[in-house]
């Protein structure tokens, strides 16, 4: 048996020099039926980690014979804010909050249309696929409502009810789909490896793969029990942890302060109460932050679950 593959682009509006901005998609298929499931990378500029992984992946499921279905592949979902490489998008928006769009006025609403039309007419489940930042790792998976499959990408902690309006997954299952935005690695934790076990392990659930889940038996579930740190002031940012240490279980202390670097002084400070908090988000340090960056992330597991199909 052997996978087939189509690559295809989708014009949305046009750039100033005549030419289509393009959403490119690629779609793999087994000789066998099965299910269809979505992979989306790149909904910002800044995360250039999560588009290298879907690449990989591509480059796994060509060899694999015994992919059933389709797997469909776009790994650069915002290419406006990728060329310029920042989260928010040329013309001041944030794709992951406009969506399901438009098909017209601003670029990006008329990005999330396009790629949202075609993502309904071809699956009902999609999984957004970002990643941490040259300076910020990241460890988690959001849930929108289907915890089992939030759950069956394996290796990071699943966070319950904090969808936003807006969001590709929030907007897609509103239509009726299955969705989870997978936020994974980043800064120290470079390598995009886990990415591709993770979607792997997602194929598999979805009966795409043969096997069992790569990675831990049982994930976090987390309810609620999140704290973030977002600096008031500009200052220099100060971590106790290396980005490395995302995803570990930390006692209570300081995680972060924040320094002025022009008297010294300490401004704030961002602290666990107890032990048992999971690093969530850290930023390389010392950096420079303004009022509102994130800082750092931590959260108290309420209860582990078994990884389906572990």
């Amino acid at each position: 048996m052997s996978v087939s593959e189509r690559s295809f682009v989708r014009g949305v509006s046009q750039r100033a020099d005549g030419e289509p901005w393009h959403l490119r998609f690629l779609e793999l298929k087994g000789e066998q039926p099965g299910a269809t499931t979505a992979f989306v990378a790149g909904v910002f500029g800044d995360k250039p980690l999560s588009t290298q992984m879907l690449w990989l992946l591509a480059d796994r499921l060509r060899s694999a014979a015994e992919l059933r279905g389709t797997v469909l592949l776009c790994p650069a979902a915002n290419p406006f804010a990728m060329q310029a490489g920042t989260r928010v998008s040329p013309d001041h928006l944030y794709l992951n909050r406009v969506f399901p769009g438009s098909g017209s006025g601003f670029l990006t609403n008329q990005l999330a249309e396009a790629l949202f039309t075609e993502l309904v007419n071809a699956t009902d489940c999609v999984i957004d696929v970002h990643s941490g930042t040259p300076d910020m790792s990241l460890w988690y998976t959001y849930d929108y409502g289907d915890v089992d499959l939030s759950a069956a990408f394996g290796y990071l902690p699943v966070v319950l009810g904090m969808a936003q309006p807006g969001q590709l997954s929030q907007a897609f299952t509103a239509a009726g789909g299955k969705s989870a935005l997978v936020e994974f690695g980043g800064a120290a934790l470079g390598d995009p490896s886990v990415g591709v076990r993770g979607c792997l392990n997602v194929l598999r659930y979805r009966e795409q793969l043969p096997g069992t889940a790569s990675g831990p038996e049982e994930v976090a579930v987390i309810e609620g029990d999140v704290a973030m740190f977002l600096p008031s002031h500009h200052g220099i940012l100060l971590s106790e942890y290396a980005t490395d240490r995302v995803g570990e279980s930390i006692p209570a202390g300081r995680v972060a302060s924040l320094m002025c670097p022009g008297s010294g002084e300490i401004l704030e400070e961002f602290r666990s109460e107890r032990d048992g908090a999971q690093l969530m988000l850290l930023r390389s340090s010392p950096g420079m932050v303004a009022p509102g960056d994130f800082g750092a992330v931590i959260a108290h597991p309420a209860r582990h679950m078994q990884v389906p199909n572990h």
